[in-house]
């Protein structure tokens, strides 16, 4: 079973929907891989992040996203982040007294509904940075 399933996702953008821009887009990402999604401006590769997270800039209008086995393709962001997909910027903004660390321990608080002990914390993280 795939980690990451996209099947003939199809995207207009929210304000503009004679625009298609992701016209039956299909990929498949297995546990444990790494892909990396280039190309030039323009070419969706934003367009394709958003809608995996349900943004409402770009509306579906054909095709499925399922994540871990589960129908994802019209779930809300918030549910869609709980389950464990993010997205990040190149160059994300640095808030003020917010350590990396921090908010990661704000995450996994919000995606498990306890905070995690620093003891299991800090291996874990290192572990997948390794």
């Amino acid at each position: 079973m795939s980690l990451l399933s996209i099947k003939n996702i199809k995207t207009i953008a929210e304000d503009d929907h004679e625009k298609q821009i992701l016209k039956g887009l299909n990929l498949e990402i297995e546990k444990g891989e790494i892909h990396v999604i280039m190309g030039p401006n323009g070419s969706g590769k934003s367009t394709l992040a958003n809608t995996i997270f349900s943004s409402p800039r770009y509306i579906k209008t054909e095709g499925t996203i399922t994540f871990d086995g589960e129908d994802i393709t019209k779930e809300s962001t918030d549910k869609i982040a709980k389950k464990g997909i993010f997205m990040s910027f190149q160059s994300p903004e640095e808030i003020p007294g917010v350590s990396l660390a921090n908010y990661l321990k704000a995450v996994k608080t919000s995606i498990d509904g306890k905070k995690p002990s620093i003891y299991e914390f800090i291996p874990e993280v290192e572990k997948i940075l390794m």
